[in-house]
């Protein structure tokens, strides 16, 4: 335990003592009431925070890589804010490694505006060689920045979103018949736009409720072409997806004509009304030397998710070269204030592996609850 510094607080006496420690499993009770009784979205679903604890920390086989379970700050004893960190397996400039993500930072109402945010984001960079957010808000940027970190992959969060189908939103307006009807036909004026999305002879998805060992196969093959990325091999996806899921996700492989698997992309789905939805890639996995696969595989989600009368798709996955396709394809880039997504390394890190960080939507801790 190490003293941070002394505060003068008018409201109370004079000067406080404030201590930092590591937290560890035995604190996650204090956090979770901590992290309730400050945010309104926690109130009302006390179990998401719980959820995310058990799932993404007791249960996660790699946690035993980080000295604890997080960085918090007491005051005479009590826990007055804190911050969660899991670890995530990784792969970086060819070698497998660990990067440590943040989340869920919480500070007491009662002791906002001391610099305690701040404090936990710099204790919480030398929690381990490289640490990570995914949820940096605007403000909160500077002070990442600040301490040493780095927005991954330029000034944007490089989402986009694509039109799938008009059928819901007309269904909405004039009912289910003439909706239907009027979509049908609207949504031949995206063909010319699908039309760049060419399927390879053979091709076809599945959705997966399990990765064997083709899915180890594909990372072992296509990892290589990946200068920093989440780690994708079926022990980890099986565990993500299956075996400690936070929220619904789906998984749709792609096979080619032999039944061999060529990619895959990570999903789920937001309902707004009875008749409107939105699909989210959250992530996606291909040979990114040769960019027909992730057509083909762009091309049969769309055709699925149309199918089943989604209106809107967020892209929510990116690299440089996603970013390159999309943007090709017309694809809608979604406004951002800067970059959510930062880095801190112990070591230096070369601009090509800043720049062609594959940002995945499972990375860190982004839309990590039910939904």
């Amino acid at each position: 335990m190490n003293e941070l510094s002394k505060y003068s607080n008018a409201a109370t006496e004079s000067e406080q003592t404030y201590t930092h420690e590591v937290l560890f499993e035995q604190h996650i009770p204090e956090c979770i009431q901590l992290a309730v009784n400050n945010f309104e979205d926690f109130k009302h679903q006390p179990t998401h925070i719980e959820q995310w604890f058990t799932q993404r920390i007791i249960n996660n086989p790699w946690q035993k890589n980080l000295p604890g379970i997080g960085v918090g700050i007491k005051h005479n004893g009590r826990l007055v804010a804190f911050r969660a960190i899991f670890a995530q397996p990784w792969w970086l400039n060819g070698q497998s490694t660990m990067i440590a993500f943040c989340a869920n930072t919480s500070v007491d109402k009662q002791y906002r505006g001391l610099g305690l945010a701040s404090l936990l984001i710099q204790h919480s960079s030398q929690f381990a060689a490289i640490t990570g957010s995914t949820t940096a808000g605007f403000i909160t940027q500077k002070a990442y920045k600040k301490l040493g970190y780095i927005g991954v992959g330029g000034s944007s969060n490089d989402f986009f979103r694509v039109r799938v189908s008009f059928q819901g939103s007309l269904i909405k307006r004039f009912g289910k018949l003439l909706g239907s009807w009027s979509g049908c036909l609207l949504d031949l004026s995206l063909q010319s736009r699908d039309s760049k999305l060419q399927v390879k002879p053979g091709f076809y998805l599945e959705e997966s409720f399990h990765c064997d060992e083709q899915y180890d196969q594909l990372w072992e093959r296509e990892k290589h072409n990946y200068p920093s990325c989440l780690e994708r091999s079926s022990n980890y996806l099986n565990w993500r997806l299956f075996a400690a899921p936070t929220c619904q996700l789906h998984l749709s492989a792609l096979y080619d004509n032999s039944s061999t698997l060529q990619g895959f992309a990570i999903w789920h789905v937001q309902h707004f009304s009875d008749s409107i939805s939105m699909a989210v890639l959250r992530d996606i996995f291909y040979p990114q030397h040769d960019e027909t696969y992730l057509l083909t595989l762009l091309a049969l989600l769309i055709k699925q998710w149309r199918a089943q009368g989604i209106s809107w798709a967020n892209l929510e996955v990116t690299s440089a070269q996603l970013k390159t396709i999309f943007t090709k394809l017309g694809y809608k880039a979604l406004h951002s204030q800067g970059n959510r997504y930062h880095i801190h390394s112990a070591f230096p890190l070369s601009s090509g592996t800043i720049d062609n960080w594959f940002r995945s939507g499972l990375d860190g801790d982004y839309f990590d609850y039910s939904l």
